[in-house]
């Protein structure tokens, strides 16, 4: 009898999981001492309550963020925000499972498409999304950077963080073309040509389907010209508070193991990290994350306490956004 093999996600999800509980164990073990023991039986358990509502709020601002989105870039289309949510949770899971977050596209469209948006229009949303989440890391990266040019990273770290910052901006550039230029779309579309003048039905229902597509997703993106000032600054503001409440969820936890950093060198560190985490052929740069903001908080982090807090910072930043957004993707996988 066969063993049916498993599905691509469900082993980018072990691997994931085993990977980064190894590490943020490792780290703990190696750093286990009598005041870490002192440290647990004293902890604060009123910053882990404040984490875990951080955690809740970082749902409902990406899914303000993806509500708005989708009613200004689709033709009168409207998404609650607990369907905003939902689509969140679920692209979560999928950037999380797979290398190189190459989930996160895909489920993002897919799950926008289960809401009633068009092909074109999810990816409209999808491009813009990226576009904007990659516009702050990049002006981030480059304000922090010469704000903290008196703290430096290690060598090898920073080697590594420059290449990423450069393929942040041309990311930022790229996606800007397919915004403000879908005519390039249509070029590339024109080498299938052959499929609507073939003989094969199939094959020009195929190519109708893609101009069809193409025609709501351009359609979308012309809707930009008619943006308001007020709407995207609000985007900006939702995608600089989902990220000001995600790395502000690490010293919150340090406090509560009565630790107090400096809190933006505290945010620098993730920002390189997260930075860094695209480009590492690992689901959810297991291992790499927890190891490196090790190595980064190690500067300023007593060793006792190093180990509890990568791994309670793992459990509300990762853990915990991976479990619900699993339940999500099972249910809607379920209906569907």
């Amino acid at each position: 009898m066969s063993v049916k093999p498993l599905p691509a996600w469900k082993k980018g999800l072990g691997i994931s999981l085993f990977l980064s509980v190894t590490a943020a164990f490792f780290i703990l073990i190696s750093h286990f001492e009598e005041e870490t023991l002192e440290s647990l039986l004293h902890l604060r358990r009123e910053f882990l309550f404040i984490a875990l509502l951080m955690v809740f709020l970082l749902w409902v601002i990406e899914g303000m963020r993806i509500k708005l989105l989708v009613g200004t870039l689709s033709q009168g289309r409207k998404l609650s925000l607990f369907a905003g949510m939902q689509v969140y949770l679920m692209t979560f899971f999928f950037a999380a499972v797979t290398p190189f977050a190459a989930g996160e596209w895909p489920a993002h469209i897919y799950a926008l498409k289960l809401h009633g948006l068009s092909l074109g229009e999810a990816t409209a949303v999808t491009v813009m999304r990226a576009f904007v989440t990659r516009l702050f890391f990049t002006a981030a990266a480059l304000f922090l950077l010469s704000f903290f040019q008196d703290r430096p990273l290690p060598a090898f770290i920073n080697r590594v963080f420059v290449y990423a910052v450069l393929l942040s901006l041309a990311t930022v550039l790229l996606l800007l073309l397919l915004i403000w230029k879908p005519h390039f779309l249509e070029r590339l579309l024109l080498r299938f040509s052959f499929l609507g003048q073939s003989k094969s039905r199939h094959g020009k229902k195929i190519y109708h389907a893609l101009r069809r597509e193409l025609n709501a997703y351009r359609e979308a993106t012309r809707s930009l010209n008619r943006w308001q000032v007020g709407a995207f600054l609000l985007v900006g503001l939702l995608t600089l508070g989902y990220w000001v409440c995600f790395f502000s969820i690490a010293p919150v936890l340090l406090m509560g193991l009565n630790r107090v950093v400096p809190y933006f060198q505290a945010l620098l560190w993730q920002l390189v990290i997260q930075m860094l985490t695209a480009y590492v052929p690992l689901p959810g740069g297991s291992g790499v994350v927890e190891l490196g903001l090790a190595r980064l908080y190690s500067l300023f982090v007593p060793g006792s306490v190093l180990g509890l807090f990568i791994l309670s910072w793992r459990f509300f930043s990762y853990y915990l956004l991976l479990f619900f957004g699993g339940l999500v993707t099972l249910n809607k996988l379920k209906a569907s």
